[in-house]
């Protein structure tokens, strides 16, 4: 299958959240602290396309998706352990893409840990996200990880009220005095559905006009332990799922739509693996009529040999409803997954 990766995040391609941290002249003498800037540069839809234009990536990354609502710095030493939380962490610009703080001049090995949009995910219980996480000092970083694990057991995902939460890390090494640079690619959480119908330019008489997410996980980590792919244009290739991760219970309905042409930029989901023994996989339903007929088709996340294929974060699905066919009220969909990148899977289309 060639899969769709709307959250690659790099600028060569698009849809990234490149982090470029650089120290301005040290902070001579003061208790061996230095000063860092973070500029969190967010690409916009200067680098999505329209199906019409092959030269641009396939899918618009909006300025919700990308938002960043707060931003925890974490300093870890080489052996993984968390020493603190960058303080006084200052925003420069009304766009929340240019931060400042002061860390201890690190040693040779040590990394900065990013972790965005925490705030919103209420995994810390009663107490403060700051305080949560000062409470893993000493311990490795895979404690935190472990432990940041969000709920999305009812209702619908909204960008307004729940920015997506992101991850990123990169190795600072020991800065010497003049400028430092560095770069880190930022991962969401979630992964997006999109349901175009042919190819954005509709079918005569078919409105969509419900679509309903089944079987969906009620829970995820804000960060994967799956290992990054070398190719920037992969990522992540398997799900990573917390343990007592069940399927919801209620379903995630988009109702009163009068779609005709893609229904774009709505469904986030937890990432999933579809062939997990005691799970249900995935599934959207789409209620439609077709010349005044009703119809439901569901659209399954399997290949062409009926072979289940997992939703993984960080990238984005386009199912593209290319026919409808029948009489009366006996109507049935035709659709396909729309090809970008090869990841392993290669042609995949339904019927």
């Amino acid at each position: 299958m060639k899969r769709l990766l709307s959250y690659i995040l790099m600028m060569v391609v698009g849809c990234m959240i490149l982090v470029s941290c650089s120290k301005d002249d040290a902070v001579g003498g003061v208790d061996g602290m230095i000063d860092v800037r973070l500029s969190l540069q967010v690409s916009g839809t200067a680098y999505t396309k329209d199906v019409d234009n092959s030269n641009e990536t396939l899918d618009y990354t909006t300025g919700g998706q990308n938002n960043i609502n707060d931003l925890y710095i974490l300093l870890v030493d080489r052996n993984g352990r968390f020493q603190y939380l960058v303080d006084e962490l200052l925003v420069q610009n009304t766009e929340k893409t240019l931060y400042k703080g002061t860390i201890t001049r690190p040693a040779a090995g040590s990394r900065l840990v990013l972790m965005a949009n925490i705030n919103q995910q209420q995994m810390s219980g009663s107490a403060d996200v700051s305080t949560w996480l000062n409470s893993f000092k000493g311990q490795n970083i895979q404690n935190i990880y472990d432990s940041a694990v969000f709920a999305y057991s009812t209702g619908n995902w909204d960008l307004s009220g729940r920015s997506i939460p992101m991850w990123g890390e990169v190795e600072i090494g020991a800065p010497v005095d003049g400028n430092v640079t560095l770069s880190c690619n930022m991962y969401k959480a979630l992964a997006k559905i999109n349901i175009w119908v042919n190819e954005k330019k509709g079918i005569e008489g078919f409105v969509i006009n419900k679509v309903v997410v089944k079987n969906s996980l009620d829970k995820g980590f804000c960060v994967s332990q799956s290992p990054l792919s070398s190719d920037i244009a992969v990522q992540y290739e398997a799900p990573y799922i917390p343990a007592g991760a069940a399927n919801r219970t209620s379903d995630a309905q988009y109702s009163n739509l009068n779609v005709t042409t893609a229904f774009s930029d709505a469904i986030y989901v937890v990432e999933q693996d579809n062939s997990a023994e005691g799970l249900s996989p995935i599934t959207v339903e789409v209620h439609y009529t077709y010349d005044g007929a009703a119809g439901i088709g569901v659209i399954n996340f399997k290949d062409e040999n009926g072979v289940p294929f997992d939703v993984t974060r960080n990238h984005s699905y386009i199912f593209n409803i290319s026919k409808v066919s029948g009489v009366e009220t006996n109507v049935s969909l035709i659709y396909d997954v729309v090809d970008y990148y090869d990841i392993h899977r290669i042609n995949l289309g339904f019927n």
